[in-house]
Formats: structure tokens, C-alpha cells, sequence
């Protein structure tokens, strides 16, 4: 991305989150029903939208897919030092996430394996990025890892929240995974030189925003250092990309 594109990216990212926040502590009622005049409630689906709309436009100068050729360290340039602290930070704040989500397990098998997918999802994106940053392609497999981790979990989300009628309290969770799950697929594909960059400049952006989102709503520490970890790597990503028209 270039600066200005950065800079709204982060506008973007600071404005969901605060509105996630806010809804989250005023939106709803005694009774744990969403307010209908709730200004951060209203407000939030229109920020996610004209963010979505303004990175479609914007990854429309770029290539797309199978147009590619290069390996991937020509697309992701690490020596970038925010991109390396974001990257690196986030990849740690994951694989913090998932070592609370095995202690506080309780001994559920899914929670264990949630725990154990989020620590190998963190490791594989760490190596990932040392890889890229010594000059040299990452192993394919080690960027399908956290594809398959953040599926599992989607999954999981959806079976657990598809009771909970109330949609305002579940929707940003299970948006965030969804588009971690995407972004995270179109990532991998650059390893295999089959990479979009005018895909994964919209679907991370809206990745990193979303998980902000997710990050804010506090639900637990677990959840909140697994979601801003991502948030972080996406972050990461975007600054190293170098996606020319």
C-alpha cells in the first residue's frame, strides 16, 4: 500500500474498533438486547462498508490472479522494520491466545484443539516471516496451516453461536474468522505463484479491520490476544507488500 492508502487503512481499522468497543460496553440492555438507537451499532456496518467499498477500488488497479510469475518473496519485501514488529508481535500475541485457551480448556477436547491450532497457526506464520525477511520462500505448507486453523474455528463459531439469536453480538466474531480464513487462503497462493494482489489488498485490509473489531469487543483475554495477534500479521503483510499496477 502506499502512505495515503496506510493512512486510511488505519483511520479505517481506529474507527471500527472504537465503535466495537463503544457498542459493546453501551449497546445493549439489561437484558443483553442490542439498543435500536444505539449510535456506535448503527454507525459500525456503514464504517465496514465504505471500507470494503474503498479497498475494492482501490485493488482494482492491481493484477489479478495467475498473472503472476515471480516467487513470493518478490511480493513481500520484510526488511520493512514495521512490517517485521507488526508481523512478529502479532504472530507472539497468537501464539499467546492459544497457550491461554489450552490452560483455561477445562480439558474440552475442541477448546484443546482450538488452542493447540492457534500455537501451530502462530509458529508457521513466524517462520513464514523469518523466511521472507532472510530473502528466501517460505514452504507452502507452513502458510496453509493457519487456512486450516482458522477454518476449524469458524466452524466452531458458527456451531456455538447459531443458538444466540441476538445477531449484533455475534456477527464482527464470526465476520473477522470468515475473512481471516480468506485472507490467509490468498496469501498461501502467493507461495505457490498463484497469488491475487488485487484479492489480498482487499481481503487482508478488511481481515486486520475486522479482527480490530473482534479484538475490541473484550470478550475474553484469550480471544482478544488471538484476534489483535491476526489483526497485527495482517497489518504486517499489507506494509511488505509491494503489489505494483
Amino acid at each position: 500500500m502506499n502512505k495515503k492508502n496506510r493512512l486510511i487503512f488505519a483511520a479505517f481499522l481506529a474507527a471500527a474498533a472504537l465503535l466495537r468497543c463503544f457498542q459493546m460496553l453501551t449497546g445493549f440492555d439489561a437484558a443483553g438486547l442490542p439498543e435500536p438507537s444505539g449510535l456506535p451499532g448503527l454507525l459500525l456496518p456503514v464504517v465496514l462498508l465504505a471500507a470494503a467499498v474503498f479497498f475494492f477500488l482501490a485493488a482494482r488497479q492491481l493484477p489479478g490472479r495467475r498473472l503472476l510469475t515471480d516467487e513470493m518473496r518478490s511480493y513481500f519485501r520484510f526488511p520493512d522494520m514495521p512490517a517485521v514488529l507488526c508481523s512478529v508481535a502479532g504472530s507472539f500475541a497468537v501464539l499467546a491466545g492459544g497457550a491461554l485457551t489450552l490452560l483455561r480448556s477445562g480439558g474440552t477436547a475442541m477448546i484443546l484443539l482450538l488452542g493447540v491450532f492457534a500455537c501451530a497457526a502462530a509458529l508457521c506464520v513466524l517462520l513464514s516471516v523469518f523466511s521472507l525477511y532472510r530473502g528466501e520462500n517460505p514452504q507452502g505448507v507452513l502458510l496453509l496451516v493457519p487456512v486450516c486453523a482458522l477454518a476449524v474455528y469458524l466452524v466452531f463459531l458458527y456451531r456455538v453461536d447459531a443458538a444466540n439469536p441476538i445477531l449484533a453480538e455475534i456477527y464482527i466474531e464470526i465476520l473477522a474468522v470468515a475473512a481471516l480464513t480468506y485472507s490467509s487462503l490468498e496469501r498461501a497462493a502467493f507461495a505457490f505463484r498463484n497469488g491475487s494482489p488485487r484479492v489480498f489488498l482487499w481481503s487482508s485490509a478488511m481481515a486486520a479491520i475486522l479482527s480490530a473489531c473482534a479484538a475490541a469487543e473484550l470478550r475474553s483475554l484469550a480471544a482478544s490476544l488471538i484476534f489483535l495477534g491476526f489483526a497485527l500479521v495482517e497489518a504486517g503483510f499489507l506494509l511488505a507488500a509491494d503489489l505494483k499496477p
